[in-house]
């Protein structure tokens, strides 16, 4: 292969492994989005039951944070 022809290669190449690079971080960036809906959506339904709960409960998640709530009178 001549040095012409394959100069004329190597920026083909590197825009098509660009063009996978960039599908890959926009299917990236969509799974991100929807993990961090599924996360809010979770979060609310936690919430709900939290304050809907007439008796006194405490959670500790993985970090170490206790929330406690008082019971209802």
């Amino acid at each position: 292969m001549s040095k012409t022809c394959q100069a004329e290669e190597q920026p083909t190449s590197e825009l098509a492994g660009l063009r996978r690079r960039v599908a890959e971080l926009k299917t990236l960036a969509t799974e991100h989005k929807r993990l961090e809906e599924a996360l809010q959506e979770s979060q609310q339904v936690l919430q709900k039951i939290f304050e809907s709960v007439t008796d006194s409960i405490s959670a500790t998640d993985l970090d170490g944070i206790t929330r406690c709530k008082p019971k209802k009178k």
